[in-house]
C-alpha cells in the first residue's frame, strides 16, 4: 500500500529576476578570482625569470650595456625615432692647445 515514484523531472524553471542577477554575480566573481589567480601565477613565474636574468647578466658586465643597445633598437624601430644617449667623455679625442690654435 502507498504510492511508489520511478521518475521525477522537472522542465521548464523560471528563476526569480533577484535569483538569476545573484547567480550571475557569482558566477562573474568566480571567473574574475579564477582570472587574478592566473595572473598572480604569471607574475611569478615572470619574476623567477627575470632574476635568473639578471644573474647571467650579473656574469658579463658588457652583457647588460648589449641588452641596453639592443632595448634601444627596438625602441627606435618601433618608433621611427632616432636615440640620443650620453657616453663618457673618456671616448672623445682629447685635443691640444696646439691644436686648437692653429
Amino acid at each position: 500500500m502507498g504510492i511508489e515514484i520511478n521518475d521525477v523531472k522537472i522542465k521548464d524553471i523560471q528563476l526569480p529576476e533577484n535569483m538569476r542577477r545573484m547567480m550571475a554575480s557569482q558566477a562573474e566573481a568566480e571567473r574574475s578570482r579564477r582570472a587574478r589567480v592566473i595572473l598572480a601565477l604569471a607574475e611569478e613565474q615572470a619574476a623567477g625569470k627575470l632574476l635568473e636574468a639578471g644573474k647571467l647578466i650579473d656574469q658579463s658586465p658588457s652583457a647588460i650595456k648589449l641588452r641596453l643597445y639592443q632595448t634601444l633598437s627596438n625602441i627606435a624601430a618601433e618608433k621611427n625615432s632616432t636615440i640620443l644617449f650620453p657616453f663618457p667623455e673618456e671616448f672623445l679625442p682629447v685635443k691640444t692647445k696646439k691644436e686648437t690654435e692653429s
